[in-house]
Order: C-alpha cells, then structure tokens, then sequence
C-alpha cells in the first residue's frame, strides 16, 4: 500500500510537470506610439506559437520605466526580458543587471542591420541588446523660405549659418532655425547633434571624457551662433513643441524626426529635407545621432534560452517590418528599405543618414546624470552666464567622478 501511494504520487507530481505552464515575465513601456493592445497581440501570437508557454506583460510608462527597472532589479524581481532606452546599456551593464548576447546572435542576424545600429547596444565590446526602434534625424526646411530668400541648401556649417541669417526676418515673425533651449533632457540630444557633427564626443571609444575638448567647445560656440537667428525666448521652448512653430510657415529649418516632417506637410507647408552637415572638425561630411530602444535579457531571468526566443520573435524581419510600419520608425534593417512604404521620397535622407550616425550615449556609463550634467552647461551658455569651455569643463569634472 505504501509502495503504491509513492507511485501514485511520483505520477501525479510528472503530470503536473508535463502540464506547467512555463512563464516568461516582459516589460514594456507604453506611450509615443506603444500601446497595452499592440504589445499583448504580440504576446498571443508567440503563446499560440508556443503552446505551454505564457507571457506576463508588465506596462509602466516611458517616464518610470528607468526606475521600474532600478528597482526591481534590487528587489531580486526583475522581469525576465525588458524593453530598454539602448542609452541605458552602460549601467545595466556595470551593474551586472543584463546579460551579453553574443554568444546568441548569429552572423545572420548580425547581417540584418546597419553596422552603426549594432554599435548603439555594444559596450566594452559585447552585445547587449537587439534594437527593436530606431531614429535618425535631419534638417526639415521651409522650400518656400529658402525660394525667397535665395538660400541654397547648407552643406557646410558657415552655409547653415547664413541660411539661418538671411531667412531670419524677426520684423515680420519669420525667424531662420528653430531650437530648443528649455532644461529638458531633449535638449541635450539637440546639441549633441551639432556636437557629434563635429566630431566631439562626451566620451571616447575607451570612456575618457572629451566633453570640454576644441571639438566639443565649437560645436556649443555654433548652437549659440544659430541661436541668435532662432524663435524668441528659446529656453522656454522644447525640441519636441519645435514642430508647432514649424507648421506656422514662419521658420526655415530645423532638425527633427520624419513624423513632424509629414505633419507639416499636412499643414500644407512645402517641406525638403537636408542632411545634417559636418562640422569645420568632423572627419565626415554629414552626421546624424541614432537613438535606439531595444530588447535586453535580465541577469535575473530563470529560463534565458524562452527569452531568448521570445527576444528573437519579436525582433524578427517580419515583427521589426510590421512594427517600422505602424508607428513610422526608421528602419534598422537593411532589408527594410526594399519595403514599399520605405521608397517614399521623404524617407530616403532618414535612411541615408545612417551610415553618418553615432549613437547617442555610446561608453556612457550614466546617462541619466550625465545628461543632466551636459543639459546645465548648455543653458548656463545659452543665459549667458558661461562661456562654453568654462562651462564643458566644469561639466568634464562631473562626468569623469560619474564614469569611475
């Protein structure tokens, strides 16, 4: 009777094993274009394509999730897969909170992408995450202005300069470049487009600051310079509201993301397109910084090798094309430009600009201080109450105590 009660057991306890339910935690962001619907259809599709599989979504949105993730982490329940700003690679990195995926990233799927996409999840040399959305940026430009005022297309610095100078026309409202100069992290991302056209960096390739060298001070000098053709009261005004005053048909330039593009178009505002030209140091004749989000695997996670897969179908062509295509992202597969949708005369500088782009907080270690740091430096030169190598060097001295 014994011997048959611990059968009985052992058979009920592998039943129960044979029907588990294997569970794989996810966060996801939702807001600027995600949502809870979109991000459970993917969920549904992976669990019917993998029966005895269950995915748990977790939401917060983009403005917590950095925190969401800090803290669950030090509470030993993290989520197995997370969708992460790429930009917080370095950290998560250091503090051992994500693992590397070199070891599952095949050469085919390495050859799917830009060289300059993969290089916005690699830290000290190692994969960190698959980007799931990317952007490019460029100049969008007032045809109509430029007509008028005899402005041919800047490829130079000294060119953007005087486009900006010979539309500005304050008089009648008309204002030569919009900028953004409130104290909002996208301000940073702003200026650092200037800053990595012109070779600067905030760190190097080995993670020594260089936020205060010749390149870095010029490219501030130059934002100041434009910011003098630029829309009244420019710290009061964020990178994202830019498109407001764009849609006017009072401004004659300014750089941002393909979607406002096609907004102002909407508003019936002839729009071209420039790439962003190098600056008097840069090695390149254009530039552009590539900002990704991308999908991370927790060091926390029990069954790497379900997230792995899930992290595979989510970012495969097919999932990346269908996602690209909703919410007009810039594609990060080379495929992708093949695409019908992408053919479209205003994506082609988008996707050209990649091969000139640098990733946005590439060796930066924390980004959340550091752009906090950079974004105080730009608006105490903006006030005028700095000059930019006094004020790059007292950020320098902040960075490097943040890098160690």
């Amino acid at each position: 009777m014994k011997k048959f009660l611990i059968v009985l057991m052992v058979l009920f306890f592998a039943i129960s094993l044979l029907g588990a339910e294997k569970v794989l935690r996810v966060l996801m962001p939702i807001g600027g274009g995600y949502t809870i619907e979109d991000q459970e259809a993917i969920a549904k599709e992976f669990e019917k394509d993998n029966p005895g599989v269950k995915i748990e979504m977790e939401f917060v949105g983009w403005d917590e999730l950095w925190n969401k993730i800090i803290t669950s982490i030090g509470a030993g329940a993290a989520p197995d897969v997370m969708y992460i700003g790429s930009r917080w690679i370095p950290a998560l990195a250091e503090m051992g909170a994500i693992i590397p995926l070199d070891d599952y990233v095949s050469p085919e799927k390495k050859a799917l992408y830009y060289d300059t996409v993969w290089d916005t999840v690699t830290y000290k040399g190692k994969i960190w995450g698959i980007v799931r959305a990317m952007s490019t940026k460029v100049f969008i430009y007032n045809k109509k202005l430029f007509e008028e005022n005899n402005v041919p297309i800047p490829k130079t610095w000294d060119e953007l300069l005087e486009a900006a100078r010979k539309i500005y026309n304050p008089s009648k409202g008309i204002y030569g470049i919009a900028m953004a100069g409130k104290k909002f992290v996208s301000t940073v991302t702003q200026f650092q487009q200037y800053l990595y056209a012109n070779d600067g960096r905030i760190v190097d390739e080995n993670g020594k600051v260089t936020i205060n060298n010749n390149n870095a001070v010029e490219a501030l000098n130059f934002y100041v310079k434009l910011s003098k053709y630029a829309q009244p009261g420019i710290l009061e005004w964020k990178r994202e509201d830019l498109i407001k005053l764009f849609e006017t048909g009072k401004v004659g330039m300014y750089i941002d993301h393909v979607h406002n593009a096609l907004k102002a178009i909407e508003k019936g505002i002839d729009v071209g397109f420039f790439m962003i030209p190098g600056g008097p140091s840069s090695t390149k004749p254009f530039s552009t910084v590539i900002v990704t989000d991308s999908i991370a695997i927790s060091s926390q996670c029990k069954d790497k090798e379900l997230a792995i897969k899930f992290m595979e179908y989510m970012t495969s062509f097919e999932k990346q094309a269908e996602w690209d295509l909703k919410l007009g992202f810039v594609p990060p597969m080379i495929k992708e430009k093949d695409l019908q949708e992408f053919q479209k005369w205003y994506w082609k500088p988008y996707i050209d600009a990649i091969k000139y782009g640098y990733p946005e907080a590439v060796n930066i270690k924390d980004w959340e201080g550091v752009q906090e740091v950079v974004l105080d430096a730009i608006h105490s030169v903006l006030l005028g109450v700095s000059d930019a190598q006094t004020a790059l060097n007292q950020a320098a001295k902040v960075i490097e105590i943040l890098q160690k």
